[in-house]
């Protein structure tokens, strides 16, 4: 069974719409993916003055041994 013209014409009508429509929808957020995925300038440097915050860490470098029970 092969596809009217009328059909593959319908077909390609339809994928078209619908990507615009997503492209119109989505444009800002799409933007702001692409600038931080394939931006090439450096990232913003910390204030003069101003310390960075302390992070507090998952996990610890130093092992404490377990409580020796008498």
């Amino acid at each position: 069974m092969s596809m009217s013209t009328l059909n593959i014409c319908l077909l390609l009508l339809s994928v078209m719409l619908w990507a615009s429509i997503f492209l119109v929808r989505y444009k800002g957020e799409i933007k702001d993916w692409y600038l931080n995925r394939f931006d090439r300038s450096p990232p913003p440097r910390p204030p003069e003055g101003k310390a960075m915050p302390e992070v507090s860490l998952p996990f610890r470098y130093d092992s404490t041994p377990p409580d020796k029970e008498e």
